[in-house]
């Protein structure tokens, strides 16, 4: 078979993620990160192509590594970046990164351009060649920007630290886009002779373009997608590949279509994903595509940095030692530069926790990797600009890429251990050390057990039932520490377990999704496990939403949406109380003493009651509300367990493909038709309500059917107001449900379904007290007017009203 140079790329695809399997499988016995082997692979590969001897003995090898040496940069970049991008970003913890996002942007935007100036700068004055200003602002865009791949690449392998990694990483993330902005407008100047335009305004605006409408373009797409996925159910080979088409989509629109930063709107596309997303992603596939996902980030790291290695030893010029002396000054110049960015917004960064050893660690962790080089190919490649130019900058980009993957890349592990880094905190440490106590003594009560097995009673168990003694007593002066790493474990805990009982199908989505957000809201203060004042205050009703009531149409669209946040609030409330009781679990085996272990008990006691409390109220006054939610949720339920019971027949053998295929559509199609009963009641039902009151004896059929007709419904979460003493009125309320509380400056009043309140605006069109929810309550309002008119004509209606009107005039 002849091997042309075609087949032997594909060959070199195959054998090179042969090779990182080898790495992989050896990896603790190598020292040197994963990225820095594949980088020193690469690089030998492409030296031995320029020796004379691979011409002469494997001419086809020659050829497939010169085609692989001139590859087109832009192809690099949409080829691998999306991948790596995406799979960062979507692997992000986006709590995370929301909570640092003002340090990264810091970084990211103002710190780049910060070393963009300093590096153009050193490059005039310090460069030999005597570069113009432009071509010095130029090579300070491309070579400031620390590039995702290599950074992420590193420190998934070696950091420890979720805050610091999280910061490193968005940074490279996201200053590829103020990197591009400044390369793009200095490219430009340079490759019309100067006559581009350098206003301030100019420059501004063209950054906020290319940022923001990246940006938008990563949102919407990820909108679009994520429409699709959430209409789709357990159907993992659709849904992992719409995640594939929009990061490649999303990249291309923005770079080739729009011109903006393709980067920007992969990293939004993967923050929407990973946080929205985490819901309209069936909770069966999560798992798999963040596998999955992490498979194509390590396919195309290990083919992106061999790449690398061979495009650098392929193309630069080793013959010049004006250009290697040049090279070493500027390693060590944009390391100086750096420390001076980070130092410079150092007291910003403190706010996330960064010190001075950590800052250090993120100066070092400035790798440049195929971004930059990628920009490096395109100056080279460039038939209008000088060839010495772009060899120049070429062979001090690759030299950079090279020296700060090796260099920094190889010793970061060591910073990272000097300065203790690369372990937990000496709280979550002793936290750690208290779970391990407990799994040893859980081990300790099924010894007994284990010794009475039918074959393991020949075991050696006194040397296995050795106590360990691997666990350290906790200082004195960490127990303010501890704890709070004990409340924190705890928060982690319930939050995992609310993911846990979305994907058992226990808890709708949205329940799901305002849980966790008050899990993250108590992570981000002191980890106080109560009150939970965000998820208490979720349940009540925005005030904008009482504008809407009273306009004819939305009206029925806001009392459907207030039933839904009433049906939510339900659903977020039971699985609250399942989730206190879950962590409650844990209490004694991670509480760092008896007398934490009770604070804590107390507080959790406390969410239970509060959280009982409300559901009873609910449950009072709106008891078909509650009946039909709690029927909806156990259908759910017994849906998903049936499905469970399922998969287990089928694991074992009992039902063929075909068989196991058929019954899970039938079980899934359940699934996806099943819907929440619905909250919306038409007139019909509301005169049915009305004809059961206590007053509608006697009252003409008619009047009930125009009441009905006249009827404004709207739903109030308790403690809120309906209305004020003496401010003007437009119309009177009835209760169809609830209870509340009419206030006079001389006493209260509670009254319940049935009653009819503010009738004395009848008379003066205001209110002569004021009223307040005591519970969820829904009531109708009646427009004072047409209500005049039906009265007029109904003696009985008339009467009542009358009756109801006297005793309120007591009332005030």
């Amino acid at each position: 078979m002849h091997l042309d140079s075609s087949v032997l790329i594909v060959i070199f695809v195959i054998l090179s993620l042969l090779f990182g399997a080898l790495i992989k499988s050896v990896s603790k016995t190598l020292s040197s990160p994963y990225c820095v082997i594949l980088l020193l692979a690469g690089l030998s590969l492409g030296f031995f192509g320029r020796t004379a001897q691979i011409q002469a003995n494997f001419p086809g090898l020659k050829s497939a590594l010169t085609n692989l040496a001139e590859v087109d940069p832009h192809l690099i970049l949409l080829l691998f970046l999306p991948t790596l991008i995406f799979e960062s970003a979507f692997s992000m913890d986006p709590h995370l990164f929301k909570r640092i996002s003002k340090q990264i942007m810091v970084l990211a935007v103002p710190g780049l351009i910060l070393s963009t100036l300093l590096t153009a700068v050193f490059t005039f004055y310090l460069f030999p060649w005597q570069w113009s200003w432009t071509v010095c602002f130029l090579f300070g865009a491309l070579i400031s920007a620390t590039d995702p791949v290599a950074v992420v690449s590193l420190l998934k392998e070696i950091s420890s630290r979720k805050r610091l990694e999280t910061l490193i990483e968005g940074e490279s993330l996201l200053n590829d886009g103020t990197a591009i902005v400044f390369f793009s407008l200095f490219y430009g100047l340079l490759t019309s002779g100067g006559q581009a335009n350098l206003n301030i305004m100019a420059i501004s605006g063209s950054f906020i373009s290319v940022v923001l409408l990246g940006l938008l373009i990563g949102l919407a797409v990820g909108a679009v997608f994520l429409f699709w996925i959430g209409r789709l159910f357990n159907q993992a080979i659709i849904e992992i590949t719409l995640t594939i088409s929009a990061a490649y989509i999303a990249y291309f629109i923005a770079e080739n279509i729009f011109d903006v930063s393709g980067v920007v709107a992969v990293v939004s596309l993967g923050l929407l994903v990973a946080s929205v997303g985490r819901t309209r992603i069936s909770p069966e596939v999560t798992v798999f595509l963040h596998h999955f996902w992490q498979m194509m980030a390590h396919i195309a790291n290990t083919l992106i940095f061999i790449l690398v290695g061979i495009i650098i030893a392929s193309r630069i010029r080793l013959d010049n030692w004006e250009w290697w002396a040049t090279l070493a000054g500027l390693y060590l110049g944009i390391q100086i530069i750096r420390a001076l960015m980070v130092f410079t917004f150092m007291p910003i960064l403190k706010d996330a926790g960064i010190n001075k050893n950590k800052a250090i660690v993120v100066i070092w962790g400035g790798l440049r990797g195929a971004v930059s080089l990628a920009l490096a190919l395109i100056i080279a490649q460039d038939n209008f600009l000088a060839k010495e130019l772009g060899d120049q900058i070429l062979f001090l980009t690759a030299g950079i890429v090279v020296l700060t993957i090796v260099i920094n890349a190889s010793s970061m592990s060591l910073l990272l251990r000097y300065f203790g880094l690369d372990k937990l905190s000496e709280a979550k440490q002793a936290s750690l050390i208290k779970a391990q106590q407990s799994i040893q003594q859980h081990l300790a009560n099924d010894l007994v057990l284990l010794q009475q097995h039918e074959f393991l009673q020949r075991a050696d168990w006194k040397s296995l039932s050795k106590p360990r003694n691997d666990a350290q007593p906790v200082s004195p002066l960490l127990e303010a520490d501890f704890l709070v790493a004990f409340r924190r474990r705890l928060l982690e805990t319930e939050r995992q377990f609310y993911w846990s009982q979305f994907s058992q199908g226990s808890l709708t989505a949205q329940a799901t999704k305002h849980l966790v957000t008050a899990v993250e809201f108590a992570l981000d203060g002191n980890a106080e496990i109560s009150p939970r004042k965000t998820l208490f205050d979720s349940w009540k009703t925005p005030a904008y939403i009482r504008w809407f009531y009273h306009i004819p149409f939305v009206n029925y669209l806001v009392v459907d949406l207030s039933f839904e946040r009433l049906s939510l609030s339900y659903d977020t409330a039971r699985g609250f109380i399942q989730g206190q009781e879950e962590i409650q679990k844990h209490l004694q085996s991670l509480s760092p003493s008896e007398q934490d272990r009770q604070v804590v008990e107390q507080e959790i006691e406390n969410n239970k009651k509060q959280t009982r409390l409300y559901i009873e109220k609910i449950r009072d006054n709106f008891p078909e509300l509650s009946y039909s939610l709690e029927t909806y949720a156990a259908h759910r339920l017994l849906l998903h367990l049936e499905r469970v019971y399922l998969n287990d027949l089928i694991n074992q053998g009992v039902f063929n493909d075909s068989e196991a295929k058929k019954l899970t559509r039938e079980i899934e199609y359940k699934i996806i038709h099943l819907t929440q009963p619905p909250h919306h009641i038409s007139p019909k039902e509301i005169s049915k309500q009305l004809a059961l009151m206590p007053w509608a004896k006697g009252v003409k059929e008619k009047s009930m059917f125009l009441l009905s007709h006249l009827a404004i419904r709207q739903i109030y979460s308790n403690d809120e107001l309906i209305f004020r003493q003496n401010k003007n009125a437009s119309a009177i309320a009835l209760l169809l449900h609830g209870k509340v509380v009419l206030i006079s400056s001389t006493h209260e009043e509670i009254v319940e379904t049935g009653a009819i309140i503010g009738v004395y605006a009848l008379l003066s069109n205001r209110f002569n007290i004021s009223a307040k929810a005591i519970t969820p309550v829904e009531l109708i309002w009646l427009n004072i007017e047409p209500l005049k008119k039906i009265i007029a004509k109904d003696k009985q209606l008339g009467e009542m009203f009358a009756s109801h009107l006297e005793h309120e005039s007591h009332r005030g």
